[in-house]
C-alpha cells in the first residue's frame, strides 16, 4: 500500500517536470499553428500528451489544495485522494504515451511532411552547421571554377530561415557533423551544387555603374560617385542590379533581412537609394530611376549597371573576337579588390554571388594572361595578373603563366 503511493506520488511530481520541459524545448522546433490543422501527425500526438500531463497536474494539484483547505486534516486529504483513480490513470497513462518519444526523435519524419517550416526540421546548431557546409561549398566552387547557379526564390526563402534559425544557435550545443540525410538540407545543398545556366540582362545606354569588385558604390561614366545615408539604400540597390529577373521587394525583404522589417523601413531605404542615385544626375527623375509601383515589383532602370555584368559581357565578345582585348583589359584594370570587400553582405556569400564575380574575374584574367603569353605583350600580361591577383591574392595559375611568360622572354 505504502509502495502504490509512492508511485503514485512520483508520477504527479515527476511527469508534469518532464512534460513541461518537453514543451519549453519545443518552441524553437515547432509551431503553436500546425497544432490546429487538419492534419494530426505523431510528433503533435506527443505535445498534447504532454500539454494534457501538465493540464491534469495542475487539476489535481487545485483538487488537492482546495480540499486541503477546506478540511485543514492532511489525513483526509490522503483518504480522499486515493478514491479519485481517474485522474491517476489518465495521467499515468498519458505520461506513458509522452515520455515514451522525445520530439527530437522525429524530427526527420516531420521534415519529410510538405510544406512544414524548417523550423521542423533543424535545430539552431543544425543550422549553423547548414551554413558553414555551404560556405565551405562555395570556397570549393571557386578552386574548381564551377559557377553555381542562381537560386531560386523558394530556395532563397528556405535559405534565409535557415540563417534566422542559425541566429538562435548556441556554441555551447555544438553539433559534431551535419545530417545529410535531412530533406532541408539535401534540397539546400543540391542548390548550392547546381551549375549556372542564366542569362544577364543586358543594360541599355548605362548612365551609372555599381561597382562591386572592392568596397561597393556607384559612380558615373564621368566619375561622380554616388552618396546614401544609409547603407542598406547602397546594400538594396547592389541586391537589385544583381537579380533583375525578380525585383520584388519581397524577394529583397527575404535576402537583407534576417528579421521582419517593417515596411516603413523598408519604405526609408528604397527613399533613400532613389535621392542618392538622382543626386548623381539632377536631368533624371526619380520615379524614372526606380518608378514607384503599387505591387511587390520593385523594378530598376535599364540606366544602371554593374562592372560585373560590363566585365562578362567584355569577356564574352573578347572570345568571339581576340581583337577586343582592349576592352576586357579596361574593365580588368578597374577591378579594386575581392567582391564585396569590407561589407558583411552575408546573402551575397551564401547564394553564390560571391562566387560567381570572382570564378568571371579570375576567368577573365586567366584568359587575357594567355593571350598576352601568345603575342608576347608585357602590359597586357601585367593588367591580366594584376587585376587577378587583387581578386585572388596568389592564385597558383595566374602565376604561373605569368612565370612561363617570363621565361619564354628570357629565351
Amino acid at each position: 500500500m505504502q509502495m502504490r503511493r509512492l508511485i503514485v506520488y512520483g508520477v504527479f511530481l515527476i511527469a508534469p517536470i518532464f512534460s513541461a520541459l518537453q514543451l519549453i524545448q519545443a518552441r524553437n522546433v515547432f509551431q503553436l499553428g500546425h497544432l490546429i490543422d487538419n492534419d494530426i501527425t505523431e510528433v503533435e500526438l506527443i505535445l498534447i500528451c504532454h500539454f494534457l500531463v501538465c493540464a491534469i497536474s495542475l487539476w489535481v494539484m487545485v483538487e488537492l489544495l482546495l480540499i486541503l483547505w477546506a478540511a485543514r486534516d492532511t489525513t483526509a486529504v490522503v483518504k480522499k485522494h486515493q478514491h479519485r483513480r481517474l485522474p491517476v490513470f489518465l495521467l499515468g497513462g498519458l505520461a506513458l504515451l509522452g515520455h515514451s518519444q522525445s520530439i527530437s526523435d522525429n524530427r526527420v519524419e516531420i521534415s519529410e511532411e510538405a510544406g512544414l517550416p524548417v523550423e521542423l526540421a533543424l535545430t539552431p546548431a543544425m543550422a549553423a552547421m547548414l551554413l558553414r557546409d555551404i560556405l565551405q561549398r562555395r570556397r570549393d566552387q571557386v578552386r574548381r571554377h564551377a559557377a553555381p547557379d542562381v537560386l531560386r526564390e523558394d530556395e532563397a526563402v528556405l535559405l534565409s530561415k535557415v540563417q534566422r534559425l542559425a541566429a538562435d544557435a548556441s556554441f555551447v550545443n555544438v553539433v559534431e557533423e551535419l545530417d545529410h540525410s535531412l530533406p532541408i538540407v539535401k534540397e539546400l545543398t543540391d542548390a548550392v551544387e547546381r551549375i549556372e545556366d542564366r542569362q544577364f540582362c543586358e543594360s541599355r545606354n548605362p548612365l551609372f555603374i555599381v561597382r562591386l569588385y572592392g568596397y561597393p558604390e556607384v559612380r558615373t561614366g564621368y566619375g561622380q560617385r554616388a552618396s546614401f545615408r544609409k547603407k542598406r539604400a547602397l546594400e538594396l540597390l547592389v541586391w537589385l542590379a544583381l537579380n533583375r529577373d525578380r525585383p520584388r521587394r519581397s524577394a529583397a525583404r527575404t535576402a537583407l533581412w534576417q528579421i521582419d522589417v517593417s515596411d516603413a523601413t523598408f519604405s526609408t531605404v528604397v527613399s533613400d537609394m532613389r535621392r542618392g542615385l538622382s543626386d548623381l544626375d539632377s536631368s533624371m527623375n526619380r520615379g524614372d530611376i526606380l518608378p514607384t509601383t503599387y505591387s511587390d515589383e520593385l523594378l530598376l532602370s535599364d540606366h544602371i549597371t554593374t562592372d560585373y555584368e560590363l566585365l562578362r559581357h567584355s569577356l564574352a565578345r573578347f572570345r568571339e573576337d581576340c581583337s577586343q582585348h582592349h576592352e576586357l583589359a579596361q574593365q580588368l584594370a578597374e577591378i579594386r579588390d575581392v567582391p564585396f570587400s569590407g561589407t558583411s553582405y552575408e546573402w551575397a556569400d551564401l547564394d553564390g554571388t560571391t562566387t560567381r564575380l570572382i570564378i568571371t574575374a579570375m576567368q577573365a584574367s586567366q584568359e587575357l594572361a594567355e593571350y598576352a603569353k601568345s603575342v608576347s605583350d608585357v602590359d597586357l600580361m601585367m593588367v591580366a595578373v594584376a587585376a587577378g591577383l587583387r581578386v585572388m591574392p596568389g592564385s597558383e595559375d595566374l602565376l604561373e603563366i605569368q612565370q612561363s611568360f617570363i621565361a619564354q622572354l628570357k629565351n
